[in-house]
């Protein structure tokens, strides 16, 4: 888990917070509020987790131009 995950997450749990809050003292903009942070929290980890794959799936484009370095040095 990296810090954008984890950022993501903490968003999300604070608006967990906010919407609860709205809830207990009936403000609809409070709980408005909390679900947008919510949203934007999940949004925010699935991003980083999706960035996270898509890192360990390609390499770094220095790293494959070593390695085409390396095939060439080969032949």
């Amino acid at each position: 888990m990296n810090s954008d995950q984890i950022h993501g997450h903490l968003r999300e749990m604070k608006g967990w917070a906010l919407e609860s809050w709205g809830r207990v003292t009936h403000d609809p903009w409070l709980r408005i509020a909390g679900r947008r942070e919510r949203l934007l929290g999940r949004l925010e980890a699935s991003l980083a987790e999706s960035r996270r794959i898509a890192e360990s799936s390609f390499p770094a484009p220095a790293a494959r131009a070593g390695a085409s370095a390396r095939r060439a040095a080969s032949r």
